[in-house]
């Protein structure tokens, strides 16, 4: 019984989730090859407006925990904060912004995790980073200038230059 409502609600996300992004691809900030040309690759499968994001982010914790070499563990860390990044960029562009002071908190406090542990290591990815903020440029300059939206951007753009 347990085993069959699982399944159901499982099966149920994934609808919802799948007729909501047919929807939402038509309600964006830029169109999908507007944001391509800015160098961004793609959205994270599973974003924070989704029920199942708390299973995401418990399971990158354990799988940080189980990492014990700091080299690996300093990697995974920039593989995580570019998971955050495209889930922010996710929210900006899809305009879910109820989740939005939400996800930059999130995207920031990555940052300053690498900032206190491995700033050393960012050499390696700055020009990773010199593309995050021009695609969260291009999607801030989509707000107006008084807007809350565009300064929670811009929280993120200063923070991201911050690790440079």
């Amino acid at each position: 019984m347990v085993i069959n409502l699982i399944v159901f609600l499982f099966i149920s996300i994934l609808y919802i989730h799948s007729s909501g992004t047919s929807y939402a691809l038509k309600h964006t900030l830029i169109t999908e090859q507007e944001l391509h040309s800015t160098g961004f690759t793609g959205y994270e499968p599973i974003n924070p407006n989704l029920l199942i994001y708390p299973i995401k982010q418990i399971t990158e914790k354990i799988e940080l925990l189980l990492i014990f070499n700091k080299q690996d563990k300093e990697k995974y860390q920039y593989t995580i904060l570019d998971k955050r990044f495209k889930e922010l960029v996710f929210i900006i562009n899809f305009k879910k912004t109820g989740f939005l002071e939400e996800t930059v908190a999130r995207y920031n406090a990555n940052i300053g995790k690498l900032i206190k542990n491995n700033k050393d290591f960012s050499s390696n990815y700055k020009d990773k980073l010199s593309e995050y903020i021009k695609i969260l440029k291009t999607l801030q300059d989509r707000y107006d200038s008084i807007s809350s939206y565009r300064l929670l951007i811009q929280y993120a753009i200063d923070t991201t230059k911050r690790l440079i």
